[in-house]
């Protein structure tokens, strides 16, 4: 009988099995949320990591940019940004509701590990192309308003999410959020200020803008192939969007950030692998190392392989090959409560002398989603390497 790990073993039981396996059923939101990390934004693509590769895309190196001239440090904590205004130019405009991941840079690429305990302001402008509180630069006096800004500080997944409106625009910028990321230490002194921008794809926003209250305006004057400051970067972090069950935009953006401090809390993740057997009939036992934020909390660990680029993942009871597991979802090797150190047997009891090249990985999360967002997940060995 074939080997589990075997390249060609796609029988049709095993296919049933994987297309039937209530494991893999996804609701619709988190299909949408999981497609937003498919390869569309490719600058910062892990290439050493098949199964982040294979999986999520990683984040985008975020460069640094003018804070511009409208930037006013409101200091409000809330996370709906429409809040607290009765302008026509906002409360029309489409809604938007944005979820920005934070992630450590090393310099080259993103990290593995979140940014925890980052404060990130957004401002923007309005339908009508208008911010808040300013006046002069070309705009109208709004001093004393503060429709459209805030700030939330990213949770321990590195993660903040917003309830706003699609951008509108004002003349020689395309549609853009600013974006500020600061960190203070316990005297309240900042130790880490970062300003970026956030662009959209163009088509959408003449999608947006061709509609009520934005078409109000007549043709904007600038795009994102002629904006000075979307052009000026290396690379320009474009917000992904999926269509809101609720109405109007899901807009997802991940973010590496160079120099952030450290958060040694998320960084406890780690998996430890020994053989106990003999080469070409190991017995592999991990023990997987829970981040303590996440010590007592319901939650799944998984185990996969990957051969000859097939993947294949452990339910607890034996291997199932799976196609696109980004798309279908992947079943848990174990579900329950995870403690300070779960100690697993990952194969056993086969002749590995005729597989080939296997690579296994060992990563958890409180689901599939929450592991691929957090990034949890390691290569822990190799097989005929």
């Amino acid at each position: 009988m074939p080997s589990p790990f075997q390249p060609d073993d796609t029988t049709p039981d095993m296919q049933k099995q994987v297309s039937n396996d209530s494991t893999f059923r996804h609701t619709r939101r988190s299909h949408l949320k999981t497609l937003a990390l498919l390869p569309l934004v490719s600058s910062g693509l892990l290439a050493t990591d098949k199964f982040a590769n294979a999986l999520i895309t990683s984040c985008s190196l975020a460069p640094s940019m003018t804070e511009g001239p409208f930037w006013v440090d409101e200091k409000l904590n809330r996370a709906d940004l429409t809040a607290g205004t009765t302008r026509a130019s906002v409360l029309t405009g489409v809604p938007l509701a944005l979820e920005i991941s934070l992630y450590d840079d090393d310099g080259q690429q993103c990290s593995f590990d979140p940014a925890a305990n980052v404060q990130v302001d957004l401002w923007h402008c309005d339908a009508a192309g208008a911010y808040s509180d300013v006046s002069g630069n070309g705009q109208a006096n709004t001093i004393g308003q503060d429709f459209l800004r805030g700030y939330q500080v990213s949770n321990a997944a590195g993660r903040t999410t917003f309830t706003t409106i699609y951008p509108g625009w004002y003349s020689g910028r395309t549609a853009h959020i600013h974006l500020r990321a600061r960190v203070y230490n316990a005297a309240g002194n900042t130790t880490y200020n970062f300003t970026t921008q956030l662009f959209f794809d163009d088509a959408v926003s003449d999608v947006v803008y061709a509609n009520a209250p934005y078409n109000t305006r007549g043709t904007r004057n600038t795009r994102n192939n002629n904006d000075g400051i979307y052009r000026g970067a290396a690379s320009s972090p474009l917000v992904m969007l999926s269509y809101a069950d609720s109405g109007g935009y899901f807009g997802e953006v991940v973010l590496g950030l160079a120099g952030v401090p450290l958060s040694p809390q998320i960084r406890t993740f780690s998996v430890t692998t020994r053989n106990i057997g003999t080469t070409t009939l190991p017995t592999l036992i991990s023990d997987v190392v829970i981040a303590s934020s996440d010590t007592g909390s319901v939650g799944e660990i998984y185990v996969a392989a990957e051969v000859g680029g097939r993947w294949y993942f452990n339910n607890g009871s034996g291997w199932l090959l799976i196609a696109n597991p980004s798309k279908n979802g992947f079943p848990a090797f174990f579900r329950g409560t995870l403690g300070t150190t779960h100690t697993i047997t990952l194969l056993a009891g086969i002749d590995t002398s005729v597989l080939g090249k296997a690579n296994l990985y060992v990563g958890y999360g409180l689901d599939n989603l929450n592991m691929l967002l957090n990034q949890r997940y390691q290569l822990v060995h190799v097989l005929n390497g």
